[in-house]
This record gives structure tokens, sequence and C-alpha cells, in this order.
């Protein structure tokens, strides 16, 4: 991964029945991203690709989970934690319940001395931005998903992701940074 210039690997938060088994950081991973010289980054995600997971209840437990699972990590006091909002999603209803969420978790992680950041669709990192509610957006790539070219375009984005590609024999995500953005919350374990 050095040798074609990855420099981050971003990894995964998620909740103790997590929704894919090993889908949470271990600190045995950590170690290893350490000794070979990689930055961290977070993403909490469980089941983020449901609408119904976006309420008040599920921003105060993930917010408090992730800053759980930051403590056992060591995560760096100023990095970020991501939260996946993992779908299409655009109408007034699912960003009133999106922002209610961030409304919740945002103060926590921020308060544990943490920045949060968003992965999600171009309209709803629009409107967490605009409402303050997050540091930073991670912009999918769903292109046919709401407000993906005009997001894209305004390069209000921190990262975007990229197309699966092989990597030593393992199918992953190259994520571009904004060339604009000196910081997308990474940390070195």
């Amino acid at each position: 991964m050095k040798t074609i210039k990855v420099n981050t690997v971003i990894r995964y938060y998620d909740q103790t029945n997590e929704t894919l088994p090993g889908k949470t950081v271990r600190q045995s991973e950590v170690d290893l991203l350490a000794r070979n010289g990689f930055d961290l980054m977070v993403v909490f995600q469980h089941n983020n690709s449901n609408i119904a997971s976006f309420t008040t209840a599920r921003g105060i437990s993930d917010a408090n989970r992730s800053l759980d699972l930051a403590a056992s990590i060591k995560q760096q006091k100023g990095s970020a934690v991501y939260f996946g909002v993992d779908g299409g999603f655009g109408s007034s209803q699912e960003i009133a319940a999106i922002n209610t969420y961030f409304g919740k978790a945002g103060p926590l992680v921020r308060a544990g001395g943490y920045k949060i950041g968003a992965y999600a669709n171009g309209q709803v990192c629009t409107e967490l931005l605009k409402a303050g509610l997050v540091d930073y957006c991670w912009l999918a790539n769903a292109t046919g998903w709401p407000g993906y070219t005009s997001f894209y375009n305004s390069k209000n984005w921190t990262m975007t992701q990229g197309l699966p590609k092989d990597c030593g024999g393992i199918n992953v995500d190259f994520d571009v940074v904004n060339a604009n953005m000196r910081d997308i919350g990474a940390f070195r374990p």
C-alpha cells in the first residue's frame, strides 16, 4: 500500500452487535497500522442504510459507543469520528431525521474532544454543513443519489469515495482527498 502512496486507512466503529462480524477496528489492526506508518480514520456505521436508524436515541447511543471505542484504541483528540449516512436520502422528513441524529451525536462527540464527519450523499452533506452539524463531509460515490454533482462541484467535500479496486488481492475503495483540505480528521495511531 505504501508503494502506491496510500497514507491513510479507513476502518469502522460499530455497535457490539456488529452488522458484519469483525467490522469494528481492533487494537491489533491499530498496532499494525502504527508499525507500518499509516494514519487511521474511523467511520461509525450500524445499519446506517436504513433511515429508521436516524433517531435521537441512536444518535446518543452511536456517539457514546464511538467515544468508548475511541478511548479503547487511544484515538487522538482533535481527530474525527465520521458517521455513515449510507443511502439516497433527500426528502424533507429524511433530512430532518438525519439532522436530529447529528444534532444529538455531534455535541457528545465534540465534548469528548473529537470532530465529527459524515459519509453521505451530496444533499445530506450540504444540509449538515449548512447547519454546522459536521466538520467534514466524505462524499459517497453514488452519483445517482441526491446532490452528488452540485456538492462535488462545490468543492466543500473533504474526500470523495472512489470505486473499488484491487489492492494486493483485496477489493478496496480508494478515496480522493480534496486538495484544498489540510485535515481530514485522521490520526497517527
